[in-house]
């Protein structure tokens, strides 16, 4: 059976929004950082990475708004599968930067593991933000 795109369910518009908000907000203060800072913390390679969570936050928005009922043992499974292929597409593209000889490689992992802790926060507190009400 297939599911048809409700447009509801997790979040629909509005999370996906609020993803594109935090990845201009990442954008603009690690542009401003290394535009006039210079941090030895902020790699080189910081929009590649920023376009790489962007793409995977905006897959997860399209998955999980097939999912009608958020309480539902599809949504728990969509979200892990998500969340777990979310980590293996980091290690792998992680892994193909260091293998192509990646400048910096200390500051690289250190800036993609943070990207990674900050978008995977932010989409467990709107996860728990949107079911909170519904308890």
């Amino acid at each position: 059976m297939v599911v048809r795109h409700s447009g509801r369910g997790w979040g629909g518009v509005a999370t996906m929004r609020n993803s594109i908000l935090l990845t201009a907000l990442l954008g603009i203060v690690f542009f401003v950082a290394d535009r006039y800072y210079k941090p030895n913390w902020l790699h080189s390679y910081w929009p590649y990475l920023l376009l790489f969570y962007m793409m995977l936050s905006v897959l997860l928005h399209r998955l999980m708004s097939y999912v009608k009922d958020p309480k539902s043992s599809q949504f728990t499974t969509f979200f892990m599968a998500f969340t777990t292929a979310k980590l293996i597409l980091s290690l792998t593209f992680m892994g193909v930067m260091l293998y192509n000889n990646v400048p910096g490689r200390n500051v690289f992992v250190i800036s993609f593991l943070g990207l990674y802790l900050v978008y995977t926060s932010f989409e467990i507190y709107g996860l728990t933000r949107k079911l909170r009400p519904n308890s």
